[in-house]
């Protein structure tokens, strides 16, 4: 039991500029950084044990809830209380509602079920399920539907799961080439002792051979609840190993597969005497990528519990001190103000309008001669986001390769995650008993001819509807279907007023030019409740 739950124990919107520098680094929450850990308090937390927190579309908490046991020693016992997803809506203002079980399907009526991992490419998700008897573990995944909602959580398939060991804990990341790597804790045969961390690849639901992280990241102790912070390149995990302020603490080691540096605690502001677990991040700071805010689990004497502090978890958010000076305000950034892309002037929590969506040539449906589609923007955002390297390694001078890197942290990714705060909106207002239209035109590059440029348009937009009719599992269904919620279609083939667009030597490359990839998008251009 101890292996599955351990209960006892974006880019600054003007960066959407092209700009003359960039700044690259990466963060690990060493000693010098300021953090302040705040617990969650009711109703999240509870006398029993919660950990596991993990946002997903910055929408919804998820975590895992098990009630407390007045066994012997503060143990939970064999065929006692069940561990179980819960869910907790973010509202607009960053509070959490009342949390409920989970309605993905994910729970089990005879087994625990816990440790959820979100892929935000393919949103598919992975989680442990733990045999009440024996309690060894396995990590299962549900794939996401094409419409809405999850399908039946399976067994991940292949070497990931070894008969008589546990294999829990899976958090999820990506190679370069956008294969799924799922870092996991075994105590199968071949590690350095106790709990330790593997990684295999995911293909099509099948997995690949285990490979140990090796001693750079393991050692003789315990390892667990492994979190890969993809922007950064850095593995976190909590041990018991020697060293520690006490109990298990968090550490983090930058690298990727079995290649790392040598892990190191974090920040001693993070870590306490008592056991601290499942650290996640949720935001970053928007220029240097230093992780500002995330989620842990610990049993710090503040925690709720019955009888003593060594029994149960709570949940706590962990934030960058508010008078810490921010990494941001200390860098130079030169913008180069002859070229402006388009950028609401927003941040996750708060947007305005315009708001873009990029694509890629002739997406969705290359040649298609139809004005409507099946393939949701999402697809076609993360296909798009998987050729950066391509777009910048075509470039003809370093500078262009910056502003194309810019343009894709920016405004290819980062646009798509102020999307995701305006689908909060959305929601929060629906709730409310609002009706909702959102405006949307769309545009092509001047690559093709008009009559094909304008059904291109339509397809953009058409791409779009499918991501809002199926997002988080169809949410918005029931209100498209109703009308309570309409999109207000503009397709406009060729944005020949564009201040962007001033004469066709702009388009010298019509596909991996920076004026190229700025005229194909989509502008949701009003959101109003009504």
């Amino acid at each position: 039991m101890k292996l599955f739950h351990i209960a006892r124990q974006l880019k600054r919107p003007f960066l959407c500029r092209a700009t003359a520098f960039l700044v690259f680094s990466f963060y690990l929450l060493v000693s010098h950084s300021q953090y302040r850990v705040v617990h969650l308090g009711k109703p999240v937390n509870t006398p029993g044990s919660e950990t596991g927190a993990l946002r997903m579309d910055d929408t919804v908490l998820v975590f895992s809830s098990m009630e407390h046991s007045s066994g012997k020693n503060s143990q939970f016992d064999v065929g006692g209380p069940m561990m179980q997803v819960y869910q907790a809506r973010i509202t607009r203002n960053g509070n959490l509602a009342r949390p409920h079980l989970d309605r993905w399907g994910l729970n089990s009526k005879r087994d625990h079920t816990g440790n959820i991992a979100f892929d935000p490419y393919t949103q598919d998700i992975y989680f442990t399920r733990g045999d009440v008897e024996t309690l060894n573990c396995e990590i299962y995944y549900a794939k996401k539907k094409r419409r809405r909602g999850w399908e039946k959580p399976v067994k991940l398939k292949g070497a990931v799961n070894m008969e008589g060991y546990t294999s829990t804990h899976p958090s999820v990341g990506r190679l370069a080439d956008s294969t799924v790597i799922l870092y996991f804790v075994s105590n199968r045969p071949g590690g350095l002792g106790g709990a330790d961390i593997w990684y295999t690849l995911v293909k099509n639901g099948q997995s690949g051979e285990c490979v140990n992280l090796g001693p750079m990241v393991n050692s003789p102790a315990d390892e667990y609840t492994p979190f890969y912070d993809q922007r950064n390149g850095v593995l976190y995990f909590s041990s018991d190993r020697a060293g520690g302020k006490g109990g298990h603490d968090i550490y983090g080691a930058v690298g990727q597969r079995n290649s790392w540096q040598q892990a190191e605690a974090v920040c001693h502001c993070l870590n306490s005497e008592q056991n601290d677990l499942y650290f996640t991040i949720t935001s970053y700071d928007s220029i240097t990528g230093r992780p500002l805010a995330g989620y842990l689990a610990s049993n710090r004497s503040d925690s709720f519990f019955l009888t003593d502090t060594s029994c149960c978890n709570d949940l706590y958010e962990w934030r960058a001190e508010s008078g810490e000076q921010r990494a941001e305000d200390t860098v130079a950034i030169a913008v180069d103000t002859t070229t402006v892309l388009h950028s609401p002037h927003s941040t996750l929590r708060s947007f305005t309008f315009p708001l873009y969506l990029y694509f890629h040539n002739d997406e969705p449906d290359p040649m298609s001669r139809k004005g409507t589609t099946e393939t949701s923007y999402t697809d076609c955002q993360r296909r798009y986001a998987q050729l950066r390297g391509e777009y910048v390694g075509r470039q003809t001078s370093a500078a262009d390769s910056a502003l194309m890197e810019e343009f894709f942290d920016s405004c290819v990714v980062g646009n798509y995650e102020r999307v995701e705060a305006l689908f909060d909106y959305i929601e929060e207002q629906l709730d409310e008993g609002h009706s909702i239209v959102l405006t949307i035109a769309g545009y092509a590059s001047p690559v093709f001819h008009n009559d094909y440029n304008q059904l291109l348009s339509e397809r953009r937009i058409a791409s779009f509807i499918n991501m809002l009719r199926h997002w988080r599992g169809g949410m918005f269904a029931d209100a498209m279907d109703d009308r309570r919620l309409t999109v207000e279609q503009k397709p406009m083939g060729v944005d020949n007023n564009s201040s962007l667009i001033t004469h066709h030597s702009s388009f010298d490359d019509p596909v991996y030019g920076l004026p190229a990839a700025m005229a194909r998008r989509i502008e949701i251009s009003s959101c109003e409740a009504r």
